[in-house]
């Protein structure tokens, strides 16, 4: 695998200003390096075009609903940012939930899911829920189509979407489709990903080991629980068609591969993608590099193919290195 020349001068810039570890510090210092890093390279005249942003509370959760500039009925999508479980927020990711809105024509709902150490394991798991169910039952003011409901996140995100989609087949609540980009879903595996991919491609091993810590205090005993883990559930038939996109370059590809096979022994419609030159968490960086680009595009075709209707002949998995 060759690393990708844009993500590559990424790296060797971040080298060259000697940028600590993006989990190195407090979690304040963590918030707070993202803030500035995201803040300071963004335009917000460059973001996808959409309708209309409003923030809506429920029960003292925060949501960022993006309705798009289509009209009539329209798909509903629950994203969950990244951050591992520490850092992020709706407002830092809303160029994702506003290009999701615009190139799926959805009404995408973007979670401000409380965050460790402050809130740890399960206010997370908790609030994903919380957010779905009130999508589902504000579907149609919404202006969707209570059908089409996609679930979608990145890296600690899409342990959250994978989860939800997991309990929400359990609760009888219909979801058509779920993105995984990067996605951890296994805290308790020791894939050969993580020792290969262990320093100098943005997350690193250490990085994990404070997300271990921070989110559910590396007690082995939790890192077994389906709630923190997805891919340790004893059944897997019935959860919602996945798309998962892992990358070359990061220490959670196994993961994600893992997962996707899991999902497909399960009898899960599920599309697995692989990028070899790209690193985590890609799915926020298509402005670094014009693959990266070309594979969040990828990405969400293939989730808008689910929420609008399985393609017939479509395989039922497949995986591209390119």
């Amino acid at each position: 695998m060759t690393l990708d020349p844009d993500i590559a001068g990424f790296l060797s810039a971040l080298r060259s200003a000697g940028a600590p570890p993006g989990f190195s510090g407090t979690p304040g210092e963590m918030r707070e390096r993202m803030r500035a890093a995201i803040e300071g390279n963004w335009d917000p005249a460059e973001f996808a075009p959409v309708k209309s942003v409003d923030d809506v509370a429920v029960d003292g959760l925060r949501l960022k609903v993006v309705r798009p500039l289509s009209d009539g009925s329209v798909p509903t999508v629950v994203y969950f940012h990244p951050g591992g479980f520490i850092m992020g927020s709706a407002h830092l990711m809303q160029d994702v939930a506003r290009r999701l809105a615009h190139d799926l024509g959805a009404c995408v709902v973007s979670v401000d899911y409380r965050l460790a150490p402050e809130h740890p394991f399960p206010a997370a798991v908790e609030d994903a829920m919380t957010a779905l169910r009130w999508v589902a039952d504000h579907v149609g003011d919404l202006g969707g189509d209570p059908a089409r409901i996609g679930l979608a996140g990145e890296s600690s995100g899409a342990n959250l979407a994978a989860v939800t989609a997991q309990r929400a087949r359990d609760a009888g609540i219909p979801v058509a489709g779920q993105l995984l980009a990067s996605p951890v879903t296994n805290f308790a595996a020791r894939y050969p990903s993580v020792a290969e991919n262990a320093d100098g491609y943005f997350l690193t091993r250490d990085d994990l080991a404070v997300i271990r810590k921070l989110y559910f205090g590396d007690d082995d005993a939790r890192a077994a629980n389906p709630l923190v883990s997805p891919a340790l559930a004893s059944d897997l038939t019935g959860v919602a068609p996945a798309v998962v996109g892992v990358t070359g370059f990061d220490p959670l590809r196994d993961d994600g591969t893992v997962y996707a096979a899991r999902l497909l022994e399960a009898g899960v419609p599920t599309t697995l993608r692989v990028y070899p030159g790209l690193i985590h968490p890609f799915f926020g960086m298509p402005g670094l590099s014009p693959a990266a680009d070309a594979a969040v595009s990828e990405l969400t075709g293939l989730l808008g193919g689910l929420l609008g209707g399985a393609l017939d002949g479509a395989p039922a998995a497949t995986r591209e290195d390119a």
